[in-house]
C-alpha cells in the first residue's frame, strides 16, 4: 500500500510538471502580428505567382521557400521552439481545412494564370488566400494555446 501512495503521488507531480510544460508552451505560442502575416504572404504569394511570368513566379517560389528556414529560426529565438503546423491534435484539423481552402484557389490561379492567361484573378485569389491565411493562422495559434490549457 505504501508503494502505491508514492507511486500515486508521484504520478500527480508528473502530471503537474506536465501541465506546468504545457501552460508555458502556450505562453510562449503568442506569436506576434508580424509572424501571421507573413505566413499569409507566403500563402496568397504562391496562389499570386501565376500572374506573373515564369522568372519571376519562381523567384516567388523561392523567396517563400527561404522564408521557411527563417521562421523557423526566428521562431527559436523568439520562444525557444518551433511548433510544427502538422502537429497531432485539434491543430491538426486547422491545418488540414486551411490547406482545403487553399488548394482550389492555387488550383484556380493555375488555371486562369497559365491556361486562360489572366493576370488579374491570380493576383485576386492570392489576395483572398492572403486572408485566409492570416486568419487561419491566428485560428491555430488559439486552438494550439487551448489546447495547452491557456
Amino acid at each position: 500500500l505504501q508503494g502505491l501512495v508514492m507511486e500515486s503521488s508521484e504520478a500527480r507531480s508528473a502530471l503537474e510538471a506536465k501541465r506546468q510544460a504545457e501552460a508555458q508552451m502556450a505562453k510562449a505560442a503568442h506569436c506576434p502580428l508580424w509572424r501571421h502575416v507573413i505566413f499569409g504572404l507566403m500563402m496568397g504569394g504562391l496562389i499570386a505567382s501565376f500572374a506573373f511570368e515564369f522568372l519571376i513566379r519562381t523567384a516567388i517560389l523561392v523567396i517563400v521557400l527561404a522564408c521557411i528556414p527563417i521562421i523557423i529560426q526566428a521562431d527559436r529565438r523568439r520562444m525557444g521552439m518551433f511548433i510544427n503546423g502538422y502537429r497531432r491534435g485539434k491543430t491538426r484539423i486547422v491545418t488540414f481545412a486551411l490547406l482545403i481552402l487553399w488548394m482550389p484557389r492555387y488550383g484556380l490561379s493555375v488555371y486562369y494564370g497559365l491556361d486562360l492567361n489572366d493576370h488579374v484573378m491570380p493576383v485576386l485569389l492570392g489576395l483572398a488566400g492572403f486572408a485566409m491565411a492570416v486568419a487561419g493562422s491566428l485560428i491555430w495559434q488559439r486552438v494550439f494555446v487551448s489546447e495547452m490549457g491557456a
